[in-house]
């Protein structure tokens, strides 16, 4: 197991360059993709940035860090999501672009007065990736202060609470609490083997209880090694919770380098910029410790932003 130090800041840095890959294809049709795949980083496309530009994958994810530095406190994850949205912060140029509807609608909740773990949409057509996007700071703050960790209650609640303040519907818990368990689970064993096992600990776990024993059985084909290894064509990228989580999976189990995870996820389209973004940091996990391509690196904007939130992070006694 390397440092969870280390592990870290390569992780949030991996957010942000899968991210960044994404954003110029966002909504593109694979078709498209196919006959022109992505490789390098390219500005002024999708929503007219420079080349290297993150969006509110790694807005958030900085915004959570920076909050969870301070302790697990909801309230103040909410102000920062909300100075985010109204202000740009945690943003390379002070812009904020590309929020998502059931995020914004939380925030303009939590604006009004409603309570943190309130705010988020329990609709099932708010189940979209707004949350998944967040997940790996709590992940990590999660993995520093658990002895013997096991994801039961107590790691549930936490997942869950800290969800809802975007998404409450129970499709989406149980896709964080995935998300949540891969990313421990390889922080302690880096390989495909325990990645699956870690997909396989939730969903028995969500099976056991009432209220979720439905919706965890959207989520089997996980366990399947036959669906990880279909061909891409059967594979829907879009920001739906499951289509998310099963493109990610994919891409991680049809790789043996973080490079060709991450150019496999953003070559999907559609939502390539989270899809790019959530495989990138699990990858950074699976394949560590990894090198990053160098020509990715120095077109990154923001770097020294990221710096700061995990040197501040580290310094904490959360991280």
């Amino acid at each position: 197991m390397y440092s969870t130090s280390y592990l870290l800041f390569q992780s949030i840095t991996a957010v942000a360059l899968g991210d960044a890959l994404g954003v110029p294809f966002q909504c593109e049709k694979r078709q498209d993709l196919l006959e022109n795949p992505i490789h390098a980083m390219i500005g002024h496309k999708e929503n007219d940035v420079p080349a290297g530009t993150w969006s509110d994958d790694t807005s958030l994810t900085l915004a959570s860090l920076v909050s969870l530095t301070q302790g697990y406190n909801l309230y103040d994850l909410m102000m920062r999501y909300s100075q985010w949205y109204h202000f740009g912060d945690y943003t390379p140029f002070g812009m904020t672009f590309g929020v998502g509807k059931t995020t914004g609608d939380a925030i303009r909740r939590f604006d009004s007065g409603i309570k943190p773990e309130l705010c988020g949409g329990d609709s099932e057509m708010d189940n979209g990736n707004g949350a998944l996007m967040r997940m790996m700071p709590l992940a990590f703050y999660i993995l520093t202060s658990t002895n013997g960790y096991k994801y039961n209650d107590d790691v549930a609640n936490l997942v869950h609470e800290y969800t809802s303040t975007t998404h409450r519907h129970p499709r989406s818990l149980i896709a964080s609490g995935i998300l949540t368990n891969v990313t421990i689970r390889l922080v302690y064993n880096p390989n495909k083997y325990a990645m699956l096992r870690a997909v396989k600990e939730c969903l028995d776990y969500y099976r056991t209880k009432e209220e979720f024993a439905e919706d965890a059985d959207l989520f089997s084909q996980l366990e399947d090694p036959h669906f990880l290894r279909q061909p891409s064509n059967l594979i829907e990228s879009s920001p739906y919770v499951i289509d998310t989580l099963n493109s990610v999976f994919w891409c991680l189990m049809n790789s043996e380098q973080y490079s060709v995870a991450v150019t496999r996820a953003v070559n999907l389209g559609n939502d390539a910029d989270t899809i790019g973004s959530i495989t990138s940091m699990l990858a950074s996990l699976l394949f560590a410790p990894v090198t990053f391509p160098r020509e990715w690196l120095n077109e990154l904007k923001g770097r020294n932003q990221i710096k700061v939130a995990v040197s501040s992070a580290l310094l904490s006694k959360y991280f």
